[in-house]
């Protein structure tokens, strides 16, 4: 009697395991047909490729793209960007949406990547269960490296000028040489004429006019004659006297002569003598 006792308590231990097992698998403790599931990720990606291995999350980066990862297959997702804390005062900066493909992976955008200011931004992205606490999110930084100017080898020419003569010629600075009349970009440069020295200055006399020529006297305080200036009669230096006042001279000399001849005979006739 014990052993059928036993034998009773298996079987029905046995039907009782087959029940619960056709229970939980009745559609009507199934859940909804092709509800959107949670189990999949967001990241951020750098620019335009993708990293690797593929599902690792780049906090840091200069342009991006929202990838979605391990989502059901057409599950449609919707996200934003804000500007965040300590840059940003959480306003929506970007937004859009993303649609899993069969795998259950989607971009956006499909092509290319976002460019934004350099900063800090929070993504939020809707699953579109219907259920905030479920959402996904990221923080990530925007910062691009500064654009820097290689230096320039000792002895190379300036980058802005020319390369026909300009490093050299005098008429060429090293700055503003393509805009400088002196230096345009498609001729060569040339170096300018010497600039002439200035008139000597006179040592004696009165000061010179302005506009006329600075002679230097010669030996013997004789200036030379200014060119253009015809020669002297007879081809002899001119002396300091004019020749007016040495007719002049010569004619009184004369009359003076004259006159000492002719004193005897005025006193002879008037002497009776």
């Amino acid at each position: 009697m014990a052993s059928r006792a036993r034998t009773g308590l298996w079987a029905a231990t046995v039907a009782a395991g087959v029940a619960a097992v056709a229970l939980l698998a009745s559609p009507a403790w199934a859940g909804p047909a092709g509800a959107p599931g949670n189990n999949g990720t967001v990241k951020i990606h750098d620019g335009a490729g993708e990293p690797s291995p593929e599902p690792q999350n780049e906090p840091h980066v200069c342009t991006f793209h929202v990838h979605a990862l391990h989502f059901d297959s057409g599950q449609v997702l919707t996200f934003t960007v804000q500007s965040w804390e300590p840059t940003g005062d959480r306003s929506v900066v970007l937004s859009g949406s993303i649609t899993a493909d069969a795998s259950g992976e989607g971009r956006a955008p499909v092509t290319g990547a976002y460019a934004l200011p350099d900063g800090h931004y929070r993504l939020t992205v809707d699953t579109g269960n219907g259920t905030t606490t479920q959402d996904k999110h990221k923080m990530f930084w925007v910062q691009c490296a500064p654009e820097t100017t290689p230096p320039t080898p000792p002895g190379s020419p300036p980058p802005s000028c020319p390369s026909t003569g300009c490093p050299t010629s005098p008429s060429c600075p090293p700055t503003g040489c393509p805009t400088s009349p002196s230096c345009p970009p498609s001729t060569p440069c040339t170096t300018p004429p010497s600039t002439p020295s200035s008139p000597p200055t006179p040592t004696s006399g009165a000061p010179s006019s302005p506009g006329a020529p600075t002679t230097t006297p010669a030996a013997g305080g004789i200036p030379p004659t200014p060119p253009g200036t015809p020669p002297a009669a007879g081809g002899l230096a001119l002396t300091g006297s004019s020749t007016a006042t040495i007719a002049g001279l010569g004619l009184a000399l004369l009359l003076a002569g004259l006159a000492l001849l002719r004193i005897p005979a005025t006193r002879r006739r008037l002497l009776g003598d």
